[in-house]
């Protein structure tokens, strides 16, 4: 009776340790670190050269990389005055997404003990539609992680419609570490 305990314990350790290797998609092979966060990207990074925002308040800084039609980014922004450290700002950020287009997906949490608002958004540019995931995450008072993926859109309510890039964006959003 023990030697089956112990087989059918070391055989439900095996099958989870392929359903977790199973579930990782191998798209996101690119380790990369700042003093504010560490994430895996799907390609080569590049980070930009820090930015103003147009009202003078803000200052980002852009990690971006970009592989098969993929396009993902992480922008960390310190804000110059402190901001409510909550889901009002998450939302605020959200709604006022320079990027417009319509909201297909909406929901808030918290992630690493942070308030955050999540948004889908279907838009066009250049003729083109995309679909852009977004997790707004309020660090603290002063700073905030945009965590960013943007795909040609795909319409997941269609009849047949698959799963597009949730498997590669849940894998990107996962590996954020908030440091």
């Amino acid at each position: 009776m023990k030697i089956k305990s112990i087989v059918l314990a070391l055989t439900l350790s095996v099958l989870a340790i392929a359903g977790i290797a199973a579930a990782n998609t191998g798209l996101q092979n690119t380790p990369y670190s700042t003093n504010n966060f560490s994430a895996t990207f799907n390609g080569p990074v590049t980070a930009d050269a820090p930015t103003r925002n147009r009202d003078n308040n803000s200052t980002d800084y852009r990690y971006n990389s970009a592989v098969g039609g993929t396009y993902q980014s992480i922008t960390v922004r310190f804000i110059d005055y402190p901001i409510p450290a909550d889901l009002t700002s998450s939302d605020f950020y959200a709604d006022h997404d320079g990027d417009g287009g319509t909201i297909t997906d909406r929901s808030t949490s918290t992630y690493q003990g942070h308030s955050l608002t999540y948004a889908r958004r279907r838009y066009t540019f250049d003729g083109k539609e995309y679909a852009k995931r977004t997790r707004y995450i309020i660090v603290s008072q002063r700073e905030v992680i945009f965590i960013t993926q943007i795909v040609p859109f795909e319409d997941f309510t269609a009849p047949g419609a698959g799963v597009g890039d949730q498997p590669q964006w849940f894998e990107f959003e996962d590996s954020l570490s908030i440091k």
